[in-house]
């Protein structure tokens, strides 16, 4: 169930004057279950039943295992190894098959097959369970958190499955630690200025969203479908675009998810802040994605030895971790060289602060030239996320060097008044205390952007594209 539908909105509208309706504590936990428990079976009931057992399972571990030692292995390799064999099994499969030149390993249809005969069931695939990026790392974070004293109190079974089934952050986060989720459940009522604050949020979201985002498919989509046709020039410029589209897309959809949560009385985290802004390689990821990124950082990162353990180390755990961070996203190779990129980017830029190397002089000239090699830099790893393989990629990137000949883009005018609309978006982000005097304006602004997006929603036929990270 999408966000942009209409069926959400009814099932929202619906949960929201419930959920206030009923009085505090085990009713509106209960509730907050059996509402997201409908929004999830959406995606498909068998999920929803593997996606309940996951969850007893790991309540037992909590409830029966939490003082043993081994209690955060139980809970790591557990949640691990059915991220594994529901997301990544045909891909290591296929990994195989490559290193040892047995072609079956990389035939999903052998494989299916070869399963469907030893476990007599016709038809069986393993199918990858919606949202089962999020909820792994939610659940691995629980369970290193309760170890570290950071969850005090005892979790009741309603208290867990209320976080871990929370259906605003369920599409795509932000990844919520308990810690951050339980303090909701304090607000006892709703009122007028909190509602301004969720409609905002939700409205900007839209906005990003189904207009600006969605503007921008009909320039780069077709350049996804056919990259080898395009110039060198084109493939630049996409990427460039691609690069907003993903912003506007992502943090639009935080935006929305935030907004939810606002009008259920929760704060949810910010997951962008200004990345355009960036000043470093660190600074992009401190600005970027910061539920993942704060994410990998405390629970790969730091349990590899973060910084503690020489530079070679240091440098190979940004790598480590960055690689799997991008393996999170898709099983595909893809993935794991963006990742792999990122990493080494952190890695050098790392070495060369302590070492002190410098290469541009401090000044305004040497501030702006680094900015647009870390830009340029960052935007070609993206390359490997709108490319089918590895090859491909590698393609993009030699025609862009060379800027080989080829068509250009269509309709690249919408991409410019998008960049400067995404221009104030980032001075939002970057100065909020700026933009506060919309703030008694907004609940005029708002009928006035509800009616824009109604027209919006109608010119396209009651659809949406839906987010690009709800396939992560």
């Amino acid at each position: 169930m999408s966000f942009l539908s209409l069926k959400f909105f009814l099932f929202f509208l619906f949960s929201f004057y419930v959920y206030w309706f009923l009085p505090g504590g085990k009713a509106r936990k209960f509730f907050l279950v059996l509402a997201s428990s409908i929004f999830y079976s959406f995606f498909s009931f068998p999920f929803l039943i593997h996606f309940l057992s996951v969850l007893g399972i790991n309540y037992w571990f909590y409830h029966s295992f939490r003082e043993k030692s081994f209690y955060t292995k139980l809970v790591v390799v557990f949640n691990v190894f059915n991220l594994l064999l529901f997301k990544y099994f045909y891909f290591l499969l296929g990994l195989l098959g490559s290193l040892t030149g047995i072609e079956a390993l990389s035939e999903k249809v052998a494989i299916d097959q070869y399963l469907s005969n030893l476990f007599s069931i016709t038809g069986l695939e393993i199918a990858l369970p919606a949202t089962i990026s999020y909820y792994s790392f939610q659940l691995i974070s629980f369970g290193v958190d309760y170890r570290a004293g950071k969850i005090q109190a005892p979790v009741s079974v309603l208290d867990f499955f209320a976080y871990c089934l929370f259906f605003p952050i369920m599409i795509a986060g932000p990844i919520l630690r308990y810690s951050e989720f339980l303090p909701g459940y304090e607000s006892t009522e709703i009122n007028s200025d909190r509602m301004v604050d969720g409609f905002w949020l939700i409205a900007k979201g839209l906005f990003k969203k189904a207009i600006l985002s969605d503007g921008l498919t009909s320039i780069i989509y077709p350049v996804f479908g056919a990259p080898e046709t395009y110039s060198g020039s084109a493939l630049l410029v996409t990427t460039y675009f691609f690069g907003l589209h993903l912003f506007l897309d992502f943090s639009g959809l935080t935006d929305i998810a935030r907004g939810l949560g606002t009008l259920l009385g929760f704060q949810l985290p910010e997951n962008f802040k200004a990345p355009f802004f960036m000043t470093s390689f660190g600074d992009f990821w401190r600005r970027w994605h910061l539920t993942f990124s704060f994410w990998i950082r405390d629970y790969i990162y730091i349990p590899l030895g973060g910084s503690r353990k020489g530079e070679f180390r240091t440098s190979l755990n940004y790598i480590v971790t960055f690689t799997l961070g991008g393996l999170w996203h898709g099983a595909n190779l893809n993935f794991a060289v963006w990742g792999f990129v990122n990493g080494f980017y952190l890695a050098a830029e790392r070495f060369m602060g302590v070492k002190n190397i410098k290469v541009l002089p401090d000044s305004k000239f040497g501030f702006v030239i680094k900015y647009l090699i870390v830009l340029h830099l960052s935007i070609i790893t993206w390359i490997f996320f709108f490319t089918g393989n590895v090859k491909i990629a590698l393609t993009v990137v030699w025609k862009i060097l060379t800027l080989a000949d080829g068509a250009f883009l269509l309709y690249w005018e919408t991409g410019i008044y998008t960049l400067i609309l995404s221009f104030f978006f980032h001075l939002d982000q970057e100065f909020p205390d700026k933009f506060r005097f919309i703030t008694p304006h907004r609940k005029y602004i708002l009928p006035v952007l509800g009616v824009l997006f109604y027209l919006v929603f109608i010119s396209r036929g009651g659809s949406n594209i839906d987010f690009y990270y709800t396939k992560f």
